[in-house]
């Protein structure tokens, strides 16, 4: 494979040999400029010989990141969740886009994504950053498969990870205290609460639950669906991922609660007749509507103000109850199924403070039997 650099006026370039045209058998060449100096073409040039040898070059095309991340959306639209589908174009618009949508596919570069990140992490989360980083090498990748480009610039470019930040948890004490708040002034709230708390589903889960998927001669319930809120409402909709399917066992004590909200809103049925809303629904309003799951945020801040234990959020109910099953003891292969994690590593790692804790305890025990031997 022949080529060579050569300088035109202040910058160089390179030209190199791509074989022949399949209809008209005459010689092609790639010939690229801009460089700033001869060492930058000459490795440039070695670069494209050896993806040329290696048959893995692909001819340079015009399309520009912006109208490739838009078709990509276009053509995977309908494999999404709404409210997933919603994020992903926040995230292409908002940030993709404007920060690197004028590069065409085959010219944007490692260093250019490095600065894309650094860009990010100045402007939203690291959480968020990292959510946007996964949807452009997803994006990138749909670029390889269809031989756009050999190698997805984003592949090996990660996100400075700052400090990790802790995970707000109640102790069993913290818990009874604020159940019992709820208890008294709203049994409805109740209920949620203490099915969130004893089961660790998220809250989207507990606001899909229905009766038919309580299994009350098993004892479980079964997890296939959750609440969101998307630009068309309140909705119902499919789980994330395979592993979030799942059956969650429950006791007695849920068992009961879950037969009073039951005949709760069978007693709401019958009072207003045709007015009332019949979802099967569990956790619901008076005439059998939908909750809106931010609203129950505000809720429950309330009753933790009227408590006066440590605020967390929703959702650290479903870690509570999570660290309170590993420091008793519980299998955390028995903790991740019940959580809907589709591996223990996910479950150890959100969990590292419980686990740390029951090193110690371990280092202890081993250490004082060591020496009684």
């Amino acid at each position: 494979m022949r080529g060579y650099v050569r300088k035109r006026g202040n910058k160089w370039s390179y030209t190199v040999d791509i074989g022949r045209d399949p209809i008209t058998n005459k010689r092609k060449q790639k010939t690229k400029s801009g460089f700033d100096t001869e060492k930058e073409a000459q490795k440039a040039l070695t670069e494209v010989i050896y993806e040329l040898n290696k048959g893995i070059w692909i001819e340079p095309q015009k399309t520009i990141l912006k109208d490739f991340a838009i078709d990509w959306m276009k053509a995977h639209r309908h494999q999404l969740r709404d409210t997933t589908a919603e994020r992903y174009d926040i995230n292409i618009n908002n940030w993709i886009i404007p920060l690197i949508g004028h590069y065409k596919v085959q010219e944007l570069k490692p260093a250019h994504v490095q600065k894309f990140l650094s860009q990010l992490l100045e402007k939203v989360s690291e959480n968020t950053a990292h959510k946007i980083h996964t949807l452009s090498k997803t994006i990138m990748d749909h670029a390889i498969s269809l031989e756009i480009i050999s190698k997805n610039p984003f592949r090996n470019i990660t996100l400075t990870k700052g400090k990790k930040s802790e995970i707000e948890t109640w102790s069993f004490d913290e818990l009874e205290h604020f159940l019992n708040i709820v208890k008294k002034d709203n049994k409805l709230y109740y209920s949620m609460f203490v099915v969130a708390a004893y089961t660790g589903l998220r809250k989207g889960e507990v606001m899909a639950l229905t009766r038919d998927d309580i299994d009350w001669e098993k004892q479980h319930l079964k997890i296939t669906k959750s609440v969101s809120v998307t630009k068309k409402g309140v909705q119902v909709g499919k789980l994330k991922t395979p592993s979030s399917y799942r059956n969650v066992t429950i006791d007695d004590f849920l068992i009961s609660i879950l037969k009073e909200r039951v005949a709760k809103n069978n007693e709401m049925k019958l009072k207003l007749g045709s007015e009332y809303q019949d979802g099967g629904f569990l956790f619901c309003h008076p005439d059998g509507k939908l909750f809106r799951p931010p609203s129950i945020n505000k809720i429950m801040y309330r009753y933790i103000e009227r408590s006066g234990v440590k605020k967390i959020r929703f959702h650290d109910l479903r870690h509570t109850h999570a660290t309170l099953l590993l420091e008793l003891g519980v299998n955390p292969k028995v903790v991740a199924d019940r959580l809907g994690h589709s591996s223990v590593k996910i479950t150890l790692d959100t969990y590292t403070h419980v686990s740390l804790n029951l090193q110690a305890d371990v280092a202890e025990t081993f250490s004082k039997r060591a020496r009684n031997a």
